[in-house]
């Protein structure tokens, strides 16, 4: 039977890479004119843009007049675009960032006319076990990407992808590359080009993609297809789409595939990628918790109050963030010159996120009923009512004071105490007035928040403080909590857990070995010195309180000052180090807090978890999910023999814990921003997180753990001194133990610890808290008080998301079953009073009829499956 090959005319335009967005822009403008006059004139059939809309998006504001001219090819079937915004990274950033990344691109690909529903990653390193159901809560059911599925799994080039919940989209793996089909254009070797993509397809249609990075248009396709056309008898080659491709194979006998696809076996995956550009993804991280925890809920509660929901400033953030996700973007593989301009991006959503919620904390705490100065109004933003110890400042121009709250003094610990100034500054401090001075309080304060509102402190001036002075221990370094007692004996950190009565020798410590590979892959040097970081020789100082209790340790560590250093053994340069660690009353988490100058170059630094089990699997969370993962892969000895692209090293992606258990011991470490970690040591007992790596290229071939070419450009070296992070970087974990592993528990835990409470303070001598601050700012007309707000209640399921429904009124709550095999009760949202709901797709879409009432049970949740519930007020 003759061969039928769909020939799939298309680019990849990278968002950015060694060259800048700005660069790659003036090349997109020309391109497109060539697209698109090419497709009006009929010189080419159909063309794919790359499955993502943040280039068009650019392009239009440039040039609107062209608009109607794309809308008419894309509605002709011509030109296909979308759905993405850009094509994300799967793996190191969060579930609802990739859900934002395919609103915005779909809702900007359906004002052009419609967007491919196609899930379209050509070249994202690695694939994400969550897609398949990210895609069917879009309505896609069809998938195109290239690397990482293992030759273990499948060496089908068609399959079915299946989620643990059922969802499931027909894919098609380009496991040559999405540019194998330039060949065409090339090359006369016609049997060879049929043989390579031919290999592992299902049946008589294969595809063709031809194209590659920021390619132009081949204006002779067609004279290349009918060349091979008259060279291959047993063969038609037809230009086509992924769209008919699909509906040509989806009667073949499929194979079904579940799991992540991050194995080298035939496409490089660059599994420590996580640890690149630690700066970025440390700003990422915190930009998606301020925007997904904080931002949306509390703008959903402002809009409540009669606040206009600025739907417009949110998609502005969003699409920063969604730049910088870009898997190059994300992965920090990039030139110097672009990275600065990911990092200004970040700036700028940082800036442009923090700024809205002072905005709208100060709106709230001055339209309060009742409102007085020196009040302190700390704000929930999460569906539940929570009790914490956190960090305040406040501004007074007495020294003592008192916090109370309906008339009842509230114990604090007072941390540190600067008096400021508050007049006309001059030149001479003994000009300044003696009446303008205030004091800027640093304080631990235990609260209760009841959910998604707002308590009122009132702080009073006081002949003597309530605060708890700090208490140094007479004997060792020792400070504990309710659960906990901490102490540094010998050079060592032990910890005693008071739940179980166990001791843990040596849980803490640090790792500092040479890196001899690239912003893409880590890579022992050829000759390395690899060794641990001890805590020692560091000065230690003790701060035990009634809430927040420290060990402080301010030290300097001695390692090599680059390469050369490493293979001649020296330990020269001196990498100065502060590392808090504390304990909270009440709280399960001993929180780390690490500063460290790095003055090195081409290393890698890790902490090192010091666990009481045996480990055969690690655990962690994903998108919208965990995994549970080998600590070892099954082909390290014997990878090189098989071909495979690179040592798969079992280095792996998290998001924002990984976890050891047994059946009895549960150990749990949180992080902000540290998105890699691997088990190592005896019996693999030792989480390894890697804090940050230090390297100076691009791209370096000959590898040790990757052999071969350089990744990136292969022609040229490509020096990025800035990613040697030679600079001041602060690190925070925490640990937790608990006796059983329980995923759900484990996601509301770590939002205790990482998520903190905006709060605003009522005073006018400090105009300098925040930026807005500054400005005068008018009350809300009518005064409020607070108001009950709906409560999640339940403990199997995650929160993802409150943000307001893209269908318009009403907001939509996101949660999701993180166990992978276990249905469960999802509980019930308790609401304020009867209201209207439903449930809804990702993109909004109600997919179940309106019911009333004033509890809604969220019913029975499958494995891993996300439930959406639409609440209209």
């Amino acid at each position: 039977m003759k061969k039928k090959v769909h020939v799939i005319h298309h680019t990849h335009w990278d968002f950015e890479w060694y060259f800048t967005n700005n660069e790659s822009f003036v090349q997109l403008t020309y391109h497109l004119d060539e697209v698109m006059t090419a497709l009006e004139e009929n010189k080419i059939d159909q063309y794919l843009l790359d499955g993502q809309m943040s280039i068009l998006d650019e392009y239009l504001q440039s040039f609107p007049e062209q608009k109607e001219r794309l809308r008419k090819l894309v509605t002709a079937g011509k030109l296909k675009i979308g759905p993405w915004y850009t094509q994300t990274d799967e793996l190191i950033v969060r579930g609802e960032s990739i859900v934002r990344n395919l609103q915005l691109g779909m809702a900007l690909a359906e004002e052009l006319g419609g967007a491919m529903k196609i899930g379209y990653l050509p070249d994202s390193f690695g694939q994400s076990k969550d897609m398949p159901k990210i895609y069917n809560g879009f309505g896609i059911d069809q998938a195109v990407f290239w690397r990482g599925v293992p030759n273990d799994v499948t060496t089908k080039r068609e399959f079915y992808w299946q989620a643990e919940d059922g969802s499931q989209v027909l894919a098609s793996n380009i496991k040559n590359g999405y540019f194998v089909g330039v060949g065409l254009i090339y090359t006369d070797d016609y049997q060879e080009l049929m043989e390579t993509i031919g290999e592992g397809a299902t049946g008589n249609e294969l595809v063709l993609p031809v194209g590659g990075d920021q390619r132009y248009v081949d204006f002779n396709l067609r004279e290349r297809i009918q060349q091979y056309n008259q060279a291959l008898p047993e063969a038609e080659l037809v230009e086509s789409s992924y769209e008919a491709f699909f509906e040509a194979i989806k009667e073949n006998d499929l194979p079904t595939v579940e799991g992540e696809f991050i194995s080298s076996s035939v496409s490089k995956i660059h599994r420590s990628i996580y640890s690149s550009r630690y700066d970025h993804k440390y700003l990422n991280d915190k930009i998606e918790r301020r925007m997904i925890y904080q931002l949306e809920p509390l703008m959903v509660m402002a809009e409540s109050y009669g606040i206009p929901y600025k739907k417009g400033i949110l998609e502005r953030i969003w699409k920063l963030l969604n730049k910088n996700q870009a898997h190059d973007s994300a992965g920090g593989c990039n030139s110097d010159k672009t990275n600065q301009i990911i990092l200004d991006r970040f700036v700028e959503a940082d800036q442009l996120s923090y700024s809205l919620v002072d905005y709208l904390t100060r709106k709230i705490a001055e339209s309060r009923g009742a409102a007085a100065n020196d009040d302190l109004v700390i704000f929930n933003t999460v569906p539940w009512s929570v009790k914490k110890v956190m960090h305040c400042e406040l501004s007074t121009t007495y020294e003592q004071f008192t916090i109370e709250k309906d008339g009842q003094s509230i114990p604090y610990d007072l941390l540190e105490t600067k008096k400021e100034y508050a007049g006309s500054i001059r030149r001479l401090e003994k000009d300044q007035d003696p009446e303008q001075y205030y004091f800027i309080h640093q304080i631990a304060l235990e609260v209760e928040l009841p959910s998604l509102s707002f308590e009122t402190y009132q702080v009073v001036e006081a002949q003597n403080s309530l605060a708890d002075t700090d208490r140094t221990s007479a004997e060792k370094p020792l400070i504990e909590n309710d659960y906990y007692q901490l102490f540094f004996e010998a050079g060592q950190l032990s910890l005693i857990s008071k739940q179980d009565h166990q001791q843990y020798e040596n849980i803490l410590t640090f790792e500092d070995s040479g890196d001899e590979g690239d912003t893409y892959d880590y890579s022992p040097p050829y000759e390395d010195d690899q060794y641990l970081l001890s805590l020692a020789d560091a000065d230690c100082q003790v701060n035990e309180r009634p809430l927040l209790s420290e060990l402080k340790f301010t030290g300097t560590w001695y390692i090599a000052k680059d390469l050369s250093g490493r293979k001649n053994k020296q330990r020269s340069q001196s990498v100065d180090y502060e590392l808090v660690l504390s304990l909270k009353k009440g709280s399960r988490q001993l929180e780390c807090h690490l500063e460290i100058d790095n003055t090195a170059c081409d290393h890698r630094m890790r902490v090192l978890i010091n666990t009481p089990h045996q480990n055969t699997f690690s655990y962690t969370d994903t998108p919208f999910g965990t995994i549970k993962r080998e600590v070892e892969d099954r082909h390290i000895k014997d990878w090189q023999e098989l071909g495979w692209r690179e040592e798969p090293t079992a280095i792996f992606p998290m998001l924002s814990y990984v976890n050891s258990h047994n059946e009895t011991s549960s150990w749990t470490v949180f992080t902000k921003g540290m998105k890699e970690y691997q088990f190592v040591g005896a019996a693999f007992g030792t989480m390894a997180l890697t804090l940050f790596r230090s390297v100076g290229f691009l791209g370096r071939p000959d590898l040790l753990r990757r052999p071969g070419v350089a990744s990136g450009n292969e022609f040229k070296y490509i020096a990025t001194p800035d990613s040697q992070l030679q600079k001041k970087m602060t690190f925070k974990f925490a640990l937790q133990l608990d006796r059983t592993y329980c995923p759900a528990k484990l996601a509301k835990d770590y939002l205790d610890y990482a998520l903190s409470c905006p709060f605003y303070q009522l005073q006018e001598m400090n105009r300098f808290t925040s930026t807005l601050k500054y400005f005068v700012s008018n009350p809300l007309p009518e005064k409020l008080v607070p108001k009950e707000q709906p409560t999640l209640v339940s403990e199997k399921l995650v929160f993802s998301s409150l943000a307001k429904s893209k269908a318009g009124a009403g907001f939509d709550l996101r949660v999701f079953n993180p166990s992978t095999e276990e249905a469960v009760d999802g509980g019930y949202i308790v609401l304020p009073a009867e209201m209207s709901y439903s449930f809804a797709d990702l993109k909004g879409t109600p997919i179940l009829p309106v019911e009333k009432n004033d509890k809604i049970a969220i019913g029975t949740v499958k494995p891993g499956e996300i439930k959406t519930i639409q609440i209209v007020n």
